[in-house]
């Protein structure tokens, strides 16, 4: 399977700059593991991805930090990264 492709919302830039620098180390890395195993779940088993709601998947990055994103022709469109009731928020809305 070919590597996923990865777009990087506005807004989950803002989300990305606004954490500190370790976590955005760990993040890297999360996306990094998320576009090379995508599909293959024993190797991204680490990431806890699971589906949401019709395209939208979360992906954990350490014990409270979440990556959303969307599924869109072989690419994830990564659209927030936050923390729980984030992710609960951005579904709700």
């Amino acid at each position: 399977m070919p590597p996923l492709g990865v777009e990087l919302t506005p807004r989950f830039r803002a989300g990305a700059r606004a954490l500190p620098a370790e976590r955005r180390q760990q993040l890297a890395q999360a996306v990094a593991m998320l576009a090379g195993t995508f599909g293959q779940p024993h190797l991204h088993s680490g990431l806890g991805i699971r589906r949401l709601k019709g395209a939208y998947f979360e992906c954990r990055v350490g014990r409270d930090t979440r990556i959303v994103f969307k599924l869109e022709a072989g690419t994830a469109a990564l659209v927030l990264v936050g923390n729980h009731e984030d992710v609960r928020r951005f579904i709700k809305g």
